[in-house]
């Protein structure tokens, strides 16, 4: 496979200043047994099903920005966590480059201290999007509530399969970093996403409802009598 990345890498002068990575899982049905004919690892893990019952394999894959031609894969057992991956796919990009002067693209399982600091300190750059979980993102949005942020529109496109729609991009003005290693970070709005938040929000708060109103029903019967039953 690297022998074929390389030369045709080398015939269609393919760019390489950026790639692209991102894995997904493949469940497997039936008796599976723990390790198929050719060495694969099947295991139990997590997946977007949400079918803990079923083996499988994470498949990880880095494709070039130039073309989208792929140029590194790699099986892993299917216990393997996303966030344990990218500094061996990004040594071997590294590898088949012949460089690390180009930008590595990937989801939010990249953004690890340990994973981000080896690129960086290996003179790689990375580009990725910031898990909610991070600190960062609470102290953002607690001052876009206390106080208004100047943004900009950096792309305006029209919607897929609309004649008349658009789709805004807005970028938050001021320079942000992370607490740690002092990333930098950029703070983007987008007017889809903004839509869905809402309608996700609504959605909720709709179950909310008729939870509550489901459970109006029950008090002060059953295992419903006490305060402390019914706040539980």
């Amino acid at each position: 496979m690297t022998e074929i990345v390389l030369k045709m890498i080398r015939t269609v002068n393919l760019d390489m200043s950026r790639v692209h990575n991102d894995s997904t899982t493949v469940k497997a049905y039936g008796k599976i047994p723990g390790v198929t004919k050719n060495g694969l690892k099947t295991a139990n893990g997590n997946n977007k099903e949400h079918r803990p019952d079923l083996k499988q394999l994470v498949f990880s894959l880095t494709i070039s920005s130039d073309g989208a031609v792929p140029i590194h894969y790699k099986t892993y057992p299917g216990n393997r966590t996303d966030d344990t991956t990218h500094i061996e796919t990004w040594d071997a990009v590294r590898e088949i480059a012949g460089t690390n002067n180009f930008t590595y693209v990937a989801d939010c399982k990249v953004c690890t201290y340990k994973q981000l600091s080896y690129i960086v300190a290996n003179g790689g750059r990375v580009i990725t999007i910031m898990p909610e979980t991070w600190k960062e993102s609470k102290i953002f949005k607690d001052s876009l509530r206390s106080k208004k942020i100047v943004k900009k529109v950096i792309l305006r496109r029209k919607i897929a399969g609309s004649i008349s729609d658009f789709e805004y991009f807005s970028l938050f003005l001021g320079e942000y970093t992370t607490l740690g290693e002092g990333y930098i970070i950029y703070w983007y709005c987008s007017s889809e996403k903004k839509k869905l938040d809402i309608l996700r929000r609504e959605k909720r708060v709709q179950k909310a409802n008729r939870q509550l109103l489901g459970l109006s029903s029950k008090l002060n019967k059953a295992k419903l009598k006490t305060l402390k039953q019914i706040t539980k």
